[in-house]
């Protein structure tokens, strides 16, 4: 298997019968351990995330890689939904019925309404006013004012089932390598943008942004995983030992690649990136996630205090690798955040919103909406494709019962951090990991718009079911309970 170099070395007993036997457990060296073995779901799983980190880096509708990626997230999701037993439904219903509420308020605004029903509804005096100059003036329209756009929003919810399904039968060992794998995706994103970065003709999207993307169409996007890296990180190198590892190998490793990913997030150029990172090096410490062993932060004062100088120094370090970067665009933007035009866009969005409410513009119809209100001093050659902030954005396409789902979402939210008070254990990390990654992206969404591109969506589906995962004591490898 791949890592057997991180590995514990194995010890042997010999038996009465004269013949080797493994350690800790009776049974013949040449037996393979079945425990080993990965579920079908991990590899159907491992395969769809590398193809969505492929061809998922951007939101846009007519990039070329969502015609393969979205069919196959459509059968992949079915595959999932139709393999996933009665149990993992009652274990995940919670974010089950937060799924389920986004996909009919979608589907709703696909339906066609009648005239009497559509043309009431606030804002569509310019649709009707152009089906009537078209002699048209009777004709059945959904709630979505664009309803190409919100047939893309459908479609995009496929990706982020489909990985939602298959992590949920994901068992304790298949999980820990999930989180491996994908650790090792984010990590390929970084290096290919150190390839961008170094000239390299790696252009994965026509559009792209002058600092180097990796993946992504899109540099905030590119930050915000590598944001996630650091907790990411931490939880390995804290639960690595568990499960065969070599646990002081295996930080020194994980020590040298967080320390590695620092100065990628200032390449991205990312002023989101820098606080996000932030975020999540101050959640590790929090949750106690970091990559000092867990006994410490429990063994007395002097060790926490050690533990707090560490993460301190870590931080103050990404501190002052910034500043001391003269010509890092992250740091230098920062001085022009009073410049920037997406807050004159949150500005007239906040103005003409409550003409569009209760219902919404719908779903996918932003660009188009914000063409019809936008104003002569904000027009350029290039067009608002998002609001830059995803709250914001839901508020003005799904309206009401959209801003109901962000408010339930919270809630949701609160109420998982509030049940991982003072939990401990293996899988209260995993627990903790899953919040600060949900943490982190719905910091980045204030300013952008992450959740929309298919590879942030499939991640954010993982931490959503690795926050909601039961807690229980995870075996190890040699098939002993793990003193938890």
């Amino acid at each position: 298997m791949a890592f057997d170099f991180l590995k514990k070395p194995a010890t042997t007993k010999i038996g009465a019968d004269g013949r080797r036997y493994k350690s800790k457990s009776l049974s013949r060296t040449k037996t393979p351990q079945r425990g080993n073995r990965r579920s079908r779901a991990f590899w159907v799983l491992l395969a769809f995330l590398a193809l969505v980190f492929l061809l998922g880096g951007s939101s846009r509708k007519e990039i070329p890689g969502l015609l393969l990626l979205r069919p196959i997230s459509i059968l992949v999701a079915f595959y999932a939904i139709a393999t996933t037993t009665a149990e993992q439904w009652r274990t995940y219903r919670a974010p089950l019925v937060m799924m389920a509420a986004i996909v009919v308020l979608t589907i709703a605004h696909l339906v066609p309404l009648p005239p009497s029903v559509w043309q009431t509804l606030a804002g569509r005096g310019i649709i009707l006013d152009i089906e009537t100059l078209a002699g048209q003036p009777d004709i059945w329209l959904p709630l979505a004012m664009v309803p190409g756009g919100a047939w893309n929003a459908f479609y995009a919810l496929f990706a982020p089932i489909a990985v939602f399904f298959l992590a949920v039968q994901l068992d304790d060992r298949d999980t820990f390598w999930m989180l491996v794998a994908l650790t090792g995706l984010a990590l390929l994103s970084g290096l290919v943008g150190v390839m961008q970065a170094a000239g390299i003709n790696v252009q994965l999207y026509a559009i792209m942004s002058d600092t180097p993307p990796g993946l992504f169409a899109n540099r905030n996007h590119q930050a915000a995983l590598l944001a996630m890296l650091f907790p990411m990180l931490a939880l390995i190198a804290a639960t690595g030992d568990r499960f065969g590892f070599d646990g002081g190998f295996l930080r020194i490793l994980t020590a040298a690649l967080a320390i590695a990913v620092v100065p990628l997030v200032f390449v991205t150029g990312s002023r989101m990136g820098l606080v996000v990172s932030g975020v999540a090096v101050l959640s590790v410490a929090a949750m106690q996630l970091g990559l000092l062993p867990s006994r410490w932060f429990r063994s007395g004062s002097r060790s926490k205090i050690v533990a707090g100088a560490a993460i301190a120094a870590v931080i103050a370090g990404i501190g002052v690798i910034g500043v001391t970067m003269s010509r890092n665009v992250a740091v230098e933007r920062l001085a022009l955040i009073n410049e920037d035009l997406r807050y004159s866009v949150w500005e007239e969005v906040m103005a003409f919103l409550p003409g569009y409410l209760p219902w919404g513009s719908g779903v996918g119809s932003y660009a188009e909406v914000y063409q019809i209100h936008e104003p002569s001093a904000l027009l350029s050659a290039s067009y608002s494709n998002h609001v830059h902030n995803d709250w914001l954005e839901v508020a003005l396409m799904a309206g009401v019962p959209g801003a109901a789902l962000l408010a339930a979402a919270l809630v949701m939210f609160v109420v998982a951090v509030w049940r991982c008070r003072g939990a401990r254990g293996t899988q209260s990390k995993f627990n903790r990991l899953g919040l600060i990654m949900v943490l982190v992206l719905a910091i980045a969404s204030t300013v952008d718009y992450p959740l929309r591109t298919p590879i942030m969506a499939a991640v954010f589906a993982l931490a959503t079911v690795w926050s909601c995962r039961p807690n229980h004591a995870i075996r190890e490898v040699k098939g002993r309970k793990a003193n938890v």
